[in-house]
This record gives structure tokens, C-alpha cells and sequence, in this order.
């Protein structure tokens, strides 16, 4: 007869411990976690192989496009008494279109825009302008650290040349680059096409950008000169009559003092 043994028979009923037929919930929360960590690498390793051909692509360009030395610009050979013309007649069209006030068409050669240009400190003798038939052509000598200031372009000088048309109507600014050649280079097509485009720089009418914009009624390069004309004067508004005086009430007679008998 077997004998019984209560430990024996409570040792074949236990689980063992190790084993957990639930299984454990913070399985998906790691595998998540280590699926983020390597979509973060590799969006990283993206953004840095990107950053790595710009950075190329941009070295590249410098190169080509850039000079370590700027060039010298034709000198304008103007009197001063031919600047302080420019510079009045520009002054007193501004004023006008600022009050809004009645003022003839500004005519402006090549050399009155040159004479502006040397009143900015920034452009002086850093940008030359001339006019052909209905076209702009400008030359420039610009330090490219001025503008964007990085290890690439200190140093660097962006000397060039562009052709282009310009024209304003009804408030509508419209820039239509035609030609550019960057250090005796024409630029990339890709890059070229950008400012192609006749509205590169068109502005909205409905906007609000520049006052003085929408103040000019055109703007027009034609005969080798830039004419620019204002919009009409806006008539002042009529001045309501004076009210008419109230009628004067009729004179009462006095009365006649009574006869002393």
C-alpha cells in the first residue's frame, strides 16, 4: 500500500515560479521605444547626408560664382550741380506722392539713377545703372558678408551683371529679369529660371506694402530714360454749405406814449 506523503503530492500541483503564461505588457511599450529611437536615426542621418550636399552644393557655388576681390565700376561722370538736381527733382516727387498732391512725371537718365544710387551707403560705388532702349542694365560689387553673413561668404565678393525690365501699374510692381552673368558666368538654368519669371516681383494691388507704391500711377523704361508718373490728385471733398440763418422774427411796433391832457 503506497503511503502518502503530503508534500509530495502538493510538490507535483505547484507552478513553477519562473514560468508567467500572462504575458508581459511593457513588451510592446520597449519594442515601440526602440522603433522611435531608430526612426529618429535615420531621419537624423537623413537631415545630416541633406545638410552635407547643401553645404556642398553651396561651397560649390561660392566657389564659381564668387571673387576673393571686387571689381572696380565705372565712374559717374556727373557735375554736382547735375546730382543736386536728381536729388531735389526724386525728393519733391516723393513729397508729392506722400501728401498726395498734384505733380509733373519724374524723368530720370542713367546718370540722375546713378546719382541716387551714391546716396545710399550701402550701394555706393557698388552699383552702376545704365539704360538701353526699354531695359536696365546694372553692374554690381557687392560683399556677400553684408548680406549673409557665414564662413562661406566672408571674404567673398559677388560681382556681376544683369539685364532686366521693370514697369508699375495701378499699384502693381512687376521685376522681369532677363540676363544674369555672375563673375563673367551665366548662372545655372535652375537657378537662372527663378528670376525669369515676369512676376518675380509682383506685388499684390490689394496690398498695403508701400503707400508711395500705390501712389504711382506708372513706371516705364522707354528711349533710354525711366519715367515714372503719379496718379491724379484725389479732388477734396466738396465743403458742406453753412446752414442757412434762422429767419429774424418781425420787429414789434412800440406803442405810442399815451397824451398828458
Amino acid at each position: 500500500m503506497p503511503s502518502y506523503d503530503p508534500e509530495f503530492q502538493d510538490a507535483a500541483k505547484a507552478t513553477p515560479e519562473s514560468f508567467n503564461p500572462t504575458p508581459r505588457r511593457n513588451g510592446c511599450w520597449f519594442y515601440g521605444c526602440v522603433f522611435a529611437i531608430v526612426s529618429l536615426v535615420v531621419v537624423l542621418l537623413g537631415l545630416a547626408v541633406v545638410a552635407f550636399v547643401i553645404y556642398r552644393t553651396l561651397t560649390q557655388y561660392v566657389e564659381n560664382y564668387t571673387a576673393v576681390a571686387p571689381v572696380a565700376l565705372p565712374k559717374i561722370e556727373i557735375t554736382e550741380q547735375q546730382r543736386q538736381s536728381a536729388v531735389e527733382r526724386a525728393r519733391k516727387f516723393r513729397e508729392a506722392l506722400k501728401a498726395k498732391a498734384k505733380t509733373e512725371p519724374l524723368v530720370l537718365t542713367g546718370d540722375d539713377l546713378n546719382a541716387l544710387v551714391q546716396e545710399s551707403d550701402k550701394l555706393k560705388d557698388r552699383v552702376y545703372l545704365t539704360i538701353v532702349g526699354d531695359k536696365i542694365k546694372a553692374r554690381v560689387s557687392l560683399p556677400l558678408e553684408e548680406f549673409i553673413n557665414t564662413s562661406l561668404t566672408r571674404g567673398r565678393y559677388l560681382n556681376g551683371e544683369a539685364e532686366l525690365k521693370a514697369s508699375i501699374r495701378d499699384g502693381a510692381a512687376r521685376l522681369e529679369v532677363e540676363s544674369i552673368d555672375v563673375d563673367g558666368k551665366p548662372l545655372p538654368d535652375n537657378i537662372r529660371d527663378l528670376f525669369a519669371k515676369p512676376s518675380i516681383l509682383e506685388l499684390d494691388k490689394q496690398g498695403d506694402r508701400d503707400d508711395l507704391l500705390h501712389q504711382i500711377a506708372s513706371f516705364e523704361i522707354k528711349d533710354g530714360k525711366v519715367v515714372i508718373t503719379s496718379r491724379p490728385a484725389e479732388p477734396k471733398p466738396a465743403e458742406p454749405p453753412e446752414p442757412a440763418a434762422p429767419p429774424m422774427p418781425p420787429e414789434v411796433p412800440k406803442p405810442e406814449p399815451a397824451e398828458v391832457p
